[in-house]
Order: structure tokens, then C-alpha cells, then sequence
């Protein structure tokens, strides 16, 4: 991620939802001698602020609404630029199934609350001290990095590298079957996953691969047996809850989905969550049960967007014009300005006879691109309509 020389730079970003805790921890790190604290109230904001921020230290709750701590330290792991920075999750969480699915995603440490100013300031530290790097694991970064670029043949290459130093490095076993699944070798990176699963039997991610590849291998019956013993062993992986309750819908068991997709919501869904379920039922064509979920989002991310374009063209398909201007509209909340989505919306409002307001979006559209023959062409429909 490339930054502005001029990025203000934060020692500790803290997220969470509970204002007392923030304050406090903010305290205890300031008067440590951390100078540069920042707080979030959110994951939202603060992905926002990790992507204009140079953060060397991210303290999160796990239990937040909209965007949990797991789901902001799975984007940080993800992001090319931030992958590297240590992250330390708090909660009042002791469950040894979801301590594991925190380090599973490569979590830098885990604090149970109730703790102490002192107890934070000991688990900072020996976060710092287990991120002075050794040669393997400063390999391992470099090739988690090429694999997040997508230089897959860089990334095997260097955690090859590291095999042959350490024959039964797990992390590198995991690299390697990453990479070769996004190659489409799926012998290969069956292979290395079954290996990383030999070193790491409660992994509910390398399970997660596992199941992707077969299924994509084409060995359905064994990815649904892997997905089904990895959600039994990891009950709290909202994950791969949903992803087994996609798989019963695919096979046409929705009575196992919806029991799946029940205890999701029972467990207070993400907006990311909800997207997921909902993406699950458009796929399927059922409308009313994708709208179930996708309505009760309240910040999704501006990444995930398409996913309402989609539900408003299908909307608009079955005629049903009204709700799928309204999804548009949500679409434009998300990315204002964005040329498509004005134009499908425009086209909507033509339909609906609304030729002010089609008028009104295709001109914006037409400010921002004014090359774009289809809202041009709209454009003059919704006025010729009006004269």
C-alpha cells in the first residue's frame, strides 16, 4: 500500500465499541510513553484509517457490530502494506475454540477481559518481543507478501526456501497450498494442506482450504465431509458455519441451511456476515430470503457493493422497479458518484417514470464521464419523455 511520505504516523490504534475502555487503555499507553494513541469506534473506521495511517500497533475488541475484530484482523492479514502490522485482540471470550480460531488467523496475542493497565502493558510486550524476527520467520513474511501480490511463483519459491531449512514448518506448508490453489493445481496444493493439517488438526482455515480445493478438484462428497467436520470442530467459526449452510443450499437441503443460517444470527452477525447469507440465497433466485439478510446490514463495507447491484438488477428483472432502485440508491451510499451505478439507477427511474430524478442521475454521471453513450443515451429518453 503506498503511503504519503507526509502519513501521520500512529504508535496504537485502538477499536472498539465500549468508549470507558478505550479511554482507559489510551491512557495507560500514553502515560507508557506512547505518544501517538488513536481510538476507533468501529472496524469501518478503522480500516479507513489504516488505509490513510501509517500504524505500527493495532489493540481491537473481538465482539463488535458491523465489522468484528476477527473480520478487521483478517483484512489487515490480506492487505498487501498492512499485512505485517502485530495485532492484539481483547474480549471477554476465555473459549479455548475461539482463542484458537483468533491465532488460526495469525493473531500476535489475545487478552481476557477483565485486565489491567499492567496486564495490557505486558501483553504488548511480549508482542514486541516475539516480533524480533528470526531468519525463517522473516522468509515467511517475505513470501506471505509475494503471495498477497499474487507472485505466486516468488512466494513458492521462497517458501521452499524455508522447507529446506525446516522441514516441518507449517507456515510455509500453508503458503504453498495457497499458492498452488490460486495456480488451479489442486494436487499440489491438496498436498501441501494435508501436511499443514498433520502439524495444525484443529485448523478450521487450512479445513476451509482443504474443502475449497476438493470441491473445485471436483471430489464434492469429500468437501462437504471436511466442511462438515471442520465447522463441528470450530462451532464458533461463523465462517465456515456459512459456508456449510451455502453448501446445504446448493444441495438443495434448505431446511440444514436456514438451521445453519439461524445460528449465525443468534450469535449477532456482522454486516459481512449478512452480505454472505445474502449472496447465498441470490444465487439461488430466492429474492425474499436474500433481502432478509441483506436489509439488515447497516455499514457494509464499500467492497462489498456489488453484491447490492446484483440483488437490484435481479429486483429489476422481476419487475419489482420500486425495491430495486432503493438497492441502487444504497449502492451510491456506498461509492457516491460511481458512473454504473447512476446509470442502472437512471435507467430504473425512466422505467418508473421518475424522469426529474433519472435526469438528475444521469447528469451527474455525465459530469464525471462524459464519454458514457448509455446514460447520454437515457439522458435524452428521460427528456424527451418530459417534453
Amino acid at each position: 500500500m503506498n503511503r504519503n511520505p507526509q502519513t501521520r504516523e500512529i504508535d496504537f490504534l485502538l477499536v472498539g465499541q465500549n468508549e470507558e475502555a478505550l479511554l482507559r487503555d489510551a491512557q495507560v499507553l500514553q502515560e507508557a510513553g506512547h505518544r501517538n494513541v488513536l481510538i476507533a469506534h468501529a472496524g469501518l473506521e478503522a480500516r479507513n484509517i489504516l488505509r490513510t495511517s501509517r500504524v505500527h500497533f493495532v489493540i481491537a475488541e473481538l465482539r463488535m457490530s458491523r465489522m468484528s475484530g476477527l473480520e478487521l484482523l483478517k483484512l489487515i492479514r490480506r492487505t498487501p502494506g498492512l499485512s505485517e502490522i502485530p495485532v492484539l485482540l481483547t474480549s471477554e471470550n476465555r473459549q479455548k475454540e475461539m482463542v484458537l480460531h483468533a491465532i488460526d488467523e495469525m493473531v500476535d496475542g489475545y487478552l481476557a477481559k477483565p485486565y489491567s493497565g499492567e496486564d495490557l502493558l505486558h501483553a504488548v510486550n511480549t508482542v514486541v518481543k516475539r516480533r524480533t524476527l528470526s531468519p525463517p520467520k522473516s522468509r515467511i513474511r517475505q513470501a506471505r507478501l509475494h503471495l498477497l501480490l499474487k507472485n505466486y511463483d516468488k512466494a513458492i519459491e521462497t517458501a521452499k526456501e524455508v522447507l529446506y531449512h525446516d522441514k516441518t514448518n507449517s507456515d510455509a506448508f500453508f503458503i504453498l497450498s495457497e499458492c498452488y490453489y490460486w495456480l488451479r493445481e489442486f494436487d499440489k496444493a491438496k498436498h501441501f494442506l494435508e501436511m499443514y493439517l498433520r502439524e495444525n488438526p484443529a485448523s478450521g482455515k487450512g479445513m476451509h482450504l482443504l474443502s475449497k480445493v476438493c470441491r473445485l478438484h471436483g471430489a464434492c462428497g469429500d468437501a462437504f465431509g471436511i466442511l462438515v467436520k471442520a465447522h463441528r470442530e470450530n462451532p464458533l467459526n461463523i465462517d465456515l458455519t456459512i459456508d456449510l449452510g451455502k453448501f446445504y443450499l446448493e444441495m438443495g437441503m434448505e431446511d440444514k441451511a436456514r438451521e445453519l443460517f439461524n445460528q449465525v444470527m443468534a450469535a449477532e452477525p456482522t454486516d459481512l456476515n449478512l452480505i454472505k447469507i445474502g449472496k447465498a440465497f441470490l444465487k439461488k433466485g430466492s429474492l425474499p430470503d436474500a433481502a432478509i439478510y441483506l436489509d439488515k446490514t447497516v455499514q457494509p463495507l464499500p467492497e462489498t457493493a456489488y453484491v447490492f447491484a446484483h440483488f437490484a438488477q435481479l429486483l429489476e428483472n422481476s419487475g419489482d422497479h420500486e425495491a430495486s432502485a432503493r438497492q441502487y440508491e444504497k449502492c451510491l451510499q456506498l461509492v457516491p458518484g460511481h458512473p454504473e451505478y447512476l446509470v442502472r439507477l437512471g435507467e430504473v427511474l425512466v422505467k418508473l417514470g421518475e424522469r426529474g430524478k433519472a435526469q438528475a442521475v444521469l447528469t451527474q454521471c455525465l459530469q464525471t464521464d462524459p464519454a458514457h453513450a448509455q446514460a447520454a443515451k437515457l439522458l435524452e429518453l428521460a427528456a424527451g419523455d418530459e417534453a
